[in-house]
């Protein structure tokens, strides 16, 4: 879990997350937890697992403690889940040298369809769609259960 730091203005929520350098503004606070979540989870896509390191206000640097008021709210927040269906879509879209636009044109859809599609939060892909996806990049679909680590 990842210390954050939320604050609220006259008009929006922020949070900053300091050990990723996430900075986050919403219209309000749930809004802002779900964005958190999200940046948290973009920042450490591409780092191998490491444990968070700072544990308390006292680990953050003096630099943004001196900024701290009190009226600030300290929570510890998770990184929201990435979907790897999306992940999937976009690494075969770049592996494929094929941009979201031209897969739009090739399944008869919307570049905001498929922008939709390759976004690492977004859960409601279709069978249907990705068998469209899967035709039109020249691969197949695959779909694999797998037992759950204990």
């Amino acid at each position: 879990m990842y210390l954050t730091i939320i604050s609220s203005g006259e008009r929006n929520w922020n949070a900053l997350v300091p050990e990723l350098n996430c900075i986050v503004t919403a219209p309000n606070r749930e809004e802002l937890l779900k964005l958190t979540r999200e940046s948290i989870a973009v920042a450490l896509e591409d780092v191998p697992a490491v444990s968070p390191t700072v544990n308390s206000v006292a680990d953050i640097s003096p630099g943004v403690r001196a900024e701290l008021d009190g009226s600030e709210e300290i929570l510890f927040l998770n990184p929201a889940s990435m979907n790897p269906v999306s992940l999937e879509i976009e690494q075969t879209l770049n592996a494929a040298g094929v941009s979201q636009a031209e897969l739009a044109r090739r399944i008869g859809s919307s570049r905001s369809a498929v922008n939709r599609l390759v976004n690492p939060f977004y859960w409601g892909h279709s069978l249907d769609v990705l068998r469209r996806v899967a035709e039109a990049l020249n691969t197949e679909v695959q779909v694999k259960f797998a037992a759950k680590a204990s």
